[in-house]
């Protein structure tokens, strides 16, 4: 499969991390949709299917228990990678989130390009 087939959402409210995550990936040739809130990303979702979802764990933790659950049905068969800032920062949500979704792999912020590129390559044929 060429990486043309490989579509990957990314969700962060954070608008220069979408900026450079998706022109991170587009460069290195993934076609790539961005969504600020975890509502967002589900609607783009079921139109983009994407293969990988790049997410930050606010846009996660921000819709309250509802989203949560959609996102564990909707999202449960596609690999995730998480992105994180301050760990210490979270306490124990980040564990809570990882029981829900069960990320593949987490970023901690701030990554480089290589780290992000590499991440992807490595979730993608897993």
């Amino acid at each position: 499969m060429g990486k043309g087939m490989n579509k990957i959402l990314v969700v962060d409210e954070d608008i220069q991390v979408r900026e450079s995550v998706s022109l991170s990936l587009e460069t290195a040739g993934y076609t790539v949709m961005v969504a600020g809130t975890c509502q967002e990303g589900l609607q783009h979702y079921e139109r983009f299917l994407a293969s990988l979802i790049i997410m930050d764990v606010v846009a996660l933790e921000d819709g309250e228990d509802e989203p949560m659950l959609q996102v564990h049905h909707q999202f449960a068969s596609i690999p995730m990678i998480t992105l994180t800032g301050n760990i210490s920062s979270y306490g124990g949500t980040v564990s809570a989130l990882h029981h829900i979704v069960r990320p593949i792999c987490t970023l901690q912020k701030p990554f480089t390009v290589d780290e992000l590129l590499h991440t992807v390559q490595k979730v993608l044929a897993y």
